[in-house]
């Protein structure tokens, strides 16, 4: 495309740095389009990575044209595309769901239905079989911690393997990515053994020669635990080989622990010799880092989860497209091959864009890269808004490598911002320093906007005792005190909004971790210190008002559930003791209880609801709603009971043929409960809900990535001792033709696998984590850049001083603040902290080893405001949502008919064979299309007597409504009226004769007496109300129900019937 260096035209990359404005210049650059005519509003797209930052711009964008006066052009933009990237690509798939080959309403795959899919592909998966037989070599086992067995380890392994073939697109299908990951094992792993059975046959030969020569372990003269203890574990190892040698081909584990045997040292003494066999046996271990054997089964295993995750992927989608189902990958990947494949579809979406406004263009994968860029690439201006320093999304699969490749091949279309409108001088001057210590020449530096405020911009907590500290307090208990400190002493933030100074609120702060489980420690501390805390924590499904929602639930649905209404009563609204439960219930009174009687009377009727009808009577019925509202946190418990609500709304949702699948049959109650446990083990399942919708007045904890976007006024920073190397197992992307980033199929075409194998000798995994050394310091780096520009007027830093000095032989950076340390060097001073050479003005504490207790007195205070006690709403009348004209209420009594004869009456047997639809349609074709009368007999199938008499008839009732003026004949007219209560009305005019002097309205009735307007004046005076509406130019004269098979007409004109006419409405 061509480049051009000004906006209007062309492609901009605009690198945007924390707290640069990046969405300011997206709305400024916007409203500067629409106001000079190049972009019409509606024909935007507009791409973010949630929907908060989708509305957040439409807002802005809206905002920005209203205050320029473009009010139609601000009005304009709800029909722009501005969503998130799953939204546009649904959006491509539904609109052109005919040239994708897919459903035009395809519905949306739930997370349970998805892994349900998988597990039965999976189960029928032959390319995992080598694996499934032997689990265990290939480093599966299962985590009691976690709850984890070892299908759900495997099985998490492939789902993890088929997210990130997913993000390749179609390239992720290609078997074609197996050998060159084998051949980078290989190449990574090193040389290995030439001759590795006499290596197993000499570590064999040493082993029988212990146990010949030690069969009892060597233990005679050693009478300390601690080396006792290891030597009867050593001897088991010792009998383990010689009973059963072909492990050494097999479990590469004992080669390790053979490694490392127990020998004499200066306490402990062994046998004469033992040493000696010892020493020999380890030898022969020692050659385990270059044995092929590990090699082969790595290759063997990565080979197998490959593989398996590509035959998984064709029968879930092959699936899939049988039920009609979309998950979110789909929405990517679907688009991008569509607009890939399909140079017509393209071209249709790019004909209705003026421009293309990507944000946060660094955070996409692969195939999101490949669909925005075939319309950013080709669309008449395309504005790209991202900063690669904050890519830390490469666990969901964010590759900034592509980013980085299309700045570089397009460096005259790079327009950095360099402002900061975030942080204080102070803070930004202690993140310049920073920034290019991480990244040298590639930063930007930005220059601050604010003014200066009072108070330290930079404080540092050096703390001494580290995370297991016994004996003295560890960095939360520090780290708690401080803030409670920042609270009690009312120390001053600047407002946002008012620019003035005020003291400092518990949500004026957020602490940022890296871990959950360290999250939930600092929570504690805080909380005892009485300080509110807003964390995302597990411990959903044990919480009071869930365990107490579910038992109610549980007893209304079977009353003999005698534990059920136990644990109700005694944990719910108004328990009772334990102990007088249990009395009640040997004694038989406890079926006598108010509460559990209200539920038992339910049973029934629970038994025919779906289980979103039967929770919300059982909660009103228990009385849980109020009893949530009087729980100590009441905001959660209430989200803890809107969520178990939404999770019945899902279960509702969720695919019959899926459920059913899973063992899951029927929509009740008792089936909804075992679905909930048996989703017990999804990831985030346990997650409590935010209550608060990022308002509640509490100090925010966070981990590091999820801070990314936020900003507070006070920012705590903590966990800098978190490991950043590669973890074993682990499997990334590398793209060979980066250098061909306008050609995204040759990029994808060129992405082969890096895998990182764990290994039993912990040299040969080593090697791998070295070869990754790169990609994930670089990612550190992004990392502490995020973490470290949260703060707008003070940054807080728990300083790692407990970390121990690297080892010479072993420099490398394992954690955070190695990577601080080598890019920053950062030197505590007296009052000062000097980042990458520069003296940054620093409140520097030296933390005592015990921590103070400070209470915060201002937690009770900021308790959420709450309503009074629940009253019931007032009755309200429900209304149908339809109704047919007959059943509406008519306006009146019938009005006066007189009868007019058309013809002589037709004989009974005709008046009970042919009823209905088929006299109508020959009725209205001789009326108003006779000349597709031949076609009567076989559309109808009527015989040619009868439509003989119907042609009669309808002549006779033509010719007297012409001799009336009535000449224009309209047959079947479809009308839809609505009652004042809202409900529609649906219906058809059978004829509706027009002339000079207005119109008549005649319903054909076959057989009936024949009497009046019987009982059809309602549906008449319901049609008689639309009329006027419809046809406002044709007053209505008259009403009739033409008697077909009578041959009459009754008819109510409009001078006889006045009144009645003028009562005619919808009901």
């Amino acid at each position: 495309m061509t480049m051009a260096p000004n906006a209007d035209h062309g492609l901009v990359i605009v690198p945007a740095g924390a707290g640069a404005g990046k969405t300011h210049r997206i709305k400024t650059q916007l409203s500067d389009w629409v106001k000079r005519g190049i972009v019409r509003p509606e024909r935007i797209l507009a791409v973010t990575f949630t929907e908060a930052a989708a509305g957040e711009l439409r807002e802005r964008i809206r905002a920005g044209l209203l205050a320029d006066g473009l009010v139609a052009e601000a009005m304009a933009v709800e029909r722009a595309y501005v969503s998130t990237i799953h939204g546009l690509g649904l959006r491509l798939l539904t609109e052109h769901a005919l040239a994708a080959g897919a459903s035009p309403q395809p519905r949306h795959l739930g997370d349970a239905e998805r892994d349900l899919l998988i597990r039965q592909a999976l189960a029928h998966a032959k390319a995992l079989d080598p694996i499934k037989a032997e689990p265990e070599r290939f480093g599966y086992a299962p985590n009691f911690v976690k709850g984890e067995t070892v299908e759900d380890s495997l099985r998490g392994r492939v789902l993890s393997m088929i997210d990130l073939l997913r993000s390749l697109g179609d390239k992720g299908r290609d078997p074609g990515l197996i050998a060159p990951a084998l051949a980078r094992l290989d190449a990574v792993y090193g040389p290995v053994l030439e001759d590795p059975a006499a290596a197993g046959a000499s570590l064999e030969t040493a082993v029988q020669a212990m146990i010949t020569a030690f069969p009892e372990g060597g233990m005679a003269t050693v009478a300390a635990k601690g080396p006792k203890e290891t030597l009867e574990k050593n001897l088991a190892l010792f009998r383990r080989v010689a009973r059963d040698p072909a492990l050494l081909a097999l479990d590469w584990g004992i080669w390790q622990n053979l490694r490392g045997l127990f020998t004499s040292n200066s306490r402990t003494k062994t046998p004469d010799g033992y040493d000696d066999l010892a020493t020999a046996i380890m030898a022969a271990a020692d050659v385990l880092p270059s044995h092929p054997g590990p090699l082969e089964d790595a290759k063997l295993h990565l080979s197998c989860l490959i593989a398996c995750a590509q035959e998984v992927m064709a029968a879930y989608e092959a699936r899939k497209k049988a039920l009609g189902l979309i998950d979110f990958a789909d929405m990517i990947t679907g688009a991008e091959r569509l607009l890939r494949t399909d140079p017509a579809v393209r071209q249709a979406v790019l004909d209705e864009i003026d421009c293309v406004i990507i944000d946060e263009f660094q955070d996409t994968n692969p195939v999101q890269f490949a669909l925005l860029w075939q319309l950013g690439q080709h669309a008449p201006r395309t504005l790209l808004v991202g900063d690669v320093k904050q890519s830390i999304m490469g666990f969901q699969g964010a590759d900034p490598r592509l980013s980085q490749a299309l700045a570089a091949a397009n460096p005259d279309a790079t327009q950095p911002l360099d402002r900061n409108w975030r942080s204080t001088p102070a803070v930004m001057q202690f993140v310049n320093a920073m920034g290019a210590g991480l990244f040298g020449a590639g930063y930007n530096p930005l220059a601050p906007t604010r003014d200066p405020v009072a108070g330290p911009a930079i404080e540092v907590l050096n703390a001494t005792q580290g995370r297991r500290s016994q004996k003295y307090s560890q960095p939360p208990e520090h780290i708690a005190e401080r803030i409670a400190r920042i609270l009690t002493d009312t120390e001053t933030i600047t407002d946002r909004h008012t620019k003035a100074a005020r003291p400092a609120r518990p949500s004026d702060i957020a602490l940022l971790v890296c871990r959950h489980t360290t999250a939930a420690r600092y929570a504690e501390e805080l909380r005892a210190r009485g300080v509110p805390v807003r964390i995302a924590e597990d411990g959903w499904a044990k919480s009071p008002v869930i365990v107490a929602a579910r038992a109610a639930l549980a007893f209304a649905a079977n009353p003999a559930d005698i534990h059920a209404g136990l644990l109700l009563r005694t944990l719910g609204p108004d328990p009772l003791p334990l102990q007088e439960a249990l009395s009640a219930q040997m004694e038989g009174r406890l079926v006598d209880d108010p509460v559990l009687m209200r539920l038992a009377a339910l049973s029934n009727l629970l038994a025919r609801l779906p289980a979103g009808a039967a929770l919300d009577l059982v909660l009103d019925a228990a009385g849980l709603r109020l009893w949530a509202e009087r729980q100590p946190d009441a905001a959660q418990s209430r989200a803890d009971l809107l969520r178990l609500e939404a999770e019945a709304g899902e279960f509702e949702a969720a695919h019959r043929d899926l459920k059913s699948a899973s063992g899951f049959h029927g929509e009740t109650a008792k089936v909804f409960l075992g679905w909930l446990d048996a989703r017990g083990g999804e990831r985030d399942f346990d997650r409590h809900p935010d209550p608060s919708a990022n308002s509640a007045e509490a100090v925010e904890i966070v981990t590091w990535h999820a801070s990314k976007g936020r900003e507070w006024p006070i920012t705590v920073v903590a966990e800098f001792d978190y490991g950043i190397e590669e973890r074993a197992g682990a499997t990334a992307t590398r793209f060979d033709a980066l250098d061909r980033i306008d050609d995204m199929a040759v990029v994808l075409g060129s992405a082969s696998l890096i895998h990182t194998p764990g290994f039993a000798a912990p040299e040969a995994t080593r090697r791998f984590i070295e070869d990754r050394r790169a990609d994930f310091e670089a990612n550190a780096k992004n990392l502490l850049y995020v973490a470290l520009t949260r703060a707008r007027d003070r940054l807080v830093l728990e300083w790692p001083g407990f970390l121990k000095d690297r080892e010479e032989d072993a420099p490398e950076a394992t954690n955070l603040f190695h990577i601080l340390s080598d890019t920053c060097a950062p030197q505590i001073g007296a009052g000062s902290l000097r980042i990458n050479g520069v003296d940054c003005a620093a409140l520097i504490t030296q933390l005592p080893e015990e921590a103070g207790f400070t209470e915060y007195a201002g937690g009770a205070a900021a308790s959420a405001l709450r309503f009074g006690a629940a009253a019931p709403l007032p009755v309200t009348p429900l209304t149908p949502w339809r109704l047919q004209p007959s059943q509406t209420r008519s306006a009146g009594v019938p009005p006066v008919s007189r009868r007019i004869n058309i013809g002589a009456p037709w004989p009974k047997a005709l008046n009970d064979a042919y009823r209905g639809t088929a006299l109508h349609l020959a009725l209205r074709t001789y009326l108003t299309r006779p000349d597709l009368a031949p076609a009567l007999a076989l559309a109808t199938g009527l015989d040619d007597a009868t439509l003989a008499l119907v042609a009669e008839r309808a002549t006779a009732l033509k010719a007297w409504l012409a001799d009336q003026g009535y000449t224009d004949l309209r047959a079947e007219i479809p009308v839809l009226g609505h009652t004042p209560e809202g409900a529609e009305i649906p219906g058809a005019l059978d004829l509706l004769a027009i002339g000079p002097a207005g119109a008549m309205l005649i319903d054909h009735k076959s057989g009936g007496g024949g009497d009046g307007f019987g009982p059809y004046w309602p549906q008449l005076s319901s049609y008689a109300g639309l009329l006027a509406g419809l046809y406002p130019q044709h007053p209505l004269q008259g009403v009739a129900v033409f008697w077909v098979d009578h041959g009459w007409l009754e008819l109510a004109d409009e001078g006889a019937s006045a009144g009645a006419f003028a009562q005619a409405r919808v009901n």
